[in-house]
Parts: C-alpha cells; sequence; structure tokens
C-alpha cells in the first residue's frame, strides 16, 4: 500500500521538534501521574478513562502536525 503523505523529521525546525518532544515528555508525565493519584487515593475510576482519551487527542494532534503542509 502506497500512502501520499510523506513525512520528513528534517522539514520541520529543530525548536518545533523539540517543541513536541517536550510536549509528549509532559502527556506522559500526566499519565504516569494520573496512574498513581487515582491508585493512590482510591479513586472509583478507571484511570484509563482519563488516560485514553488523552493519548488519542495527542495521537491525532501530532498526526495533523506531521502530515501538515504549509501552502
Amino acid at each position: 500500500m502506497n500512502f501520499p503523505i510523506h513525512t520528513y523529521a528534517a522539514q520541520y525546525p529543530a525548536r518545533m521538534r523539540w517543541f513536541m518532544a517536550i510536549a509528549w515528555l509532559v502527556i506522559a508525565v500526566k499519565c504516569v501521574f494520573v496512574w498513581w493519584a487515582i491508585n493512590h487515593w482510591n479513586v472509583a475510576l478507571n484511570p484509563l478513562w482519563v488516560i485514553g482519551p488523552t493519548l488519542m487527542f495527542a495521537v491525532l494532534v501530532t498526526g495533523l502536525w506531521l502530515t501538515h503542509r504549509p501552502d
């Protein structure tokens, strides 16, 4: 299967790549903290109800950012 979308990391400035890396680091820290907090304080909620949408939207936004082509 051949996709017409090509992504090259070199097309983005280093500043933008660092921003995306830091954003993903913040998302990962948030997910770990939420998992810990819900288990630590015995909240009657599965942590995946918070972590799942967070990761889903983060992947969506990252995909849009990678495939965006300024015209």
